[in-house]
């Protein structure tokens, strides 16, 4: 029987058991506790493994309501619930990604009526993103601050254990996440803004090594965009460039991610270039990919391909090709590549162009 046939069946007997033994709330807490315990342990490390990122949204979208439902059961699906609304929101900002670029595409052949419409869509996305990942956020700060004893982003936890240390760093860049998709839905989410500075001060407690590089990437992003963040902290541009090499040795290139992210927002031609650049050369074949972590550095890829694809239509009308992070529209080719572009001449052009006698 597979592991995820056993997490069901033990799913619908908790279920089950709520609906039959109401009276016996002990009986079905000890059962939704031990279908979470199963998921966490059997279920989470192959997801984290995996590589596809469209098929773990979609995983999201479709569990979160079956565990989610253990909480009036009495048991914690904290740990899991952040991973699923993650990946949840990563399908409403992928659908707010498409809206965007084809608004930009309308926009520029002067079609109104079509870049307005895209521009609702996308709005209506980006809020739908930042509500699964406010929510993802609030259910791990609400655990954590009771489990702990601390407030959030004001001390460090004790965290023994890697499964939480791991769901503290998805449900702190959950928040970050939900505060910017809400901005480009125009703060129809109504995420606090004050989540930024939170996330930069909760961030200081991993281990930036042990997790690739991410939480010092993260807090150096902060440091960029949030004015005034960066006082007395050190050089934030040379913090992302240290983070995304331990990222790139691990495996996990998420500061990478992070850093394509920056460079988008600064708007120069220069830094977005780079930070292209420097991802692709980070996946050549001679570099790692954390099989642990599989799916955390996809989406990561993800990310970057998102920045690639708005850099390109933007300019060109139209995604990025398959190199379109190392060559760009306006680099020099060789006069033999012009001539392939170039529309034969007619008979008319031919004559005139000879030579009189």
């Amino acid at each position: 029987m597979s592991k995820v046939h056993k997490f069901s069946q033990l799913l619908v007997t908790a279920v089950v058991a709520s609906s039959i033994l109401s009276g016996c709330s002990y009986v079905v807490k000890t059962g939704a506790n031990v279908a979470l315990g199963f998921s966490e342990q059997h279920i989470v490390p192959p997801i984290l493994a995996g590589g596809d990122v469209d098929m773990a949204c979609n995983s999201g979208n479709a569990l979160t309501p079956a565990i989610m439902a253990t909480k009036d059961m009495g048991a914690d699906p904290t740990r899991m619930a952040v991973l699923l609304y993650s990946a949840a929101g990563m399908c409403a900002e992928n659908r707010a990604l498409d809206a965007e670029l084809r608004y930009m595409r309308a926009s520029k052949e002067g079609k109104v009526s079509e870049a307005q419409d895209a521009r609702v869509e996308q709005k209506r996305w980006a809020r739908l993103a930042a509500e699964r990942q406010y929510t993802g956020y609030q259910l791990f700060a609400e655990r954590w601050q009771a489990k702990y004893k601390y407030k959030l982003g004001d001390s460090c936890p004790t965290m023994r254990k890697d499964i939480d240390q791991t769901v503290y760093l998805l449900g702190m860049l959950s928040g970050l996440q939900s505060m910017t998709n809400d901005i480009n839905s125009g703060g129809q989410a109504n995420v606090p803004k004050d989540i930024a500075a939170i996330v930069e001060r909760g961030l200081a407690c991993l281990d930036n090594n042990k997790y690739w590089g991410a939480p010092m990437a993260t807090r150096a992003v902060v440091w960029i965009l949030l004015p005034g963040a960066d006082a007395g902290k050190p050089d934030p541009y040379l913090t992302l460039q240290q983070s995304m090499q331990i990222g790139e040795q691990k495996g996990v290139r998420l500061a990478h991610a992070l850093n394509a992210v920056a460079a988008q927002a600064s708007g120069d031609d220069v830094k977005i270039r780079d930070a292209l650049r420097k991802y692709a050369a980070s996946r050549e074949d001679d570099k790692p990919v954390n099989p642990e972590f599989r799916l955390v550095d996809a989406m990561a890829g993800q990310m970057i391909q998102g920045v690639a694809d708005r850099y390109w239509t933007e300019h060109t009308g139209v995604r990025a090709a398959d190199d379109g992070m190392t060559t760009f529209w306006d680099d020099q080719v060789s006069a033999g590549d012009d001539e392939l572009f170039e529309a034969p001449a007619t008979d008319g052009e031919s004559a005139d162009a000879a030579p009189h006698s």
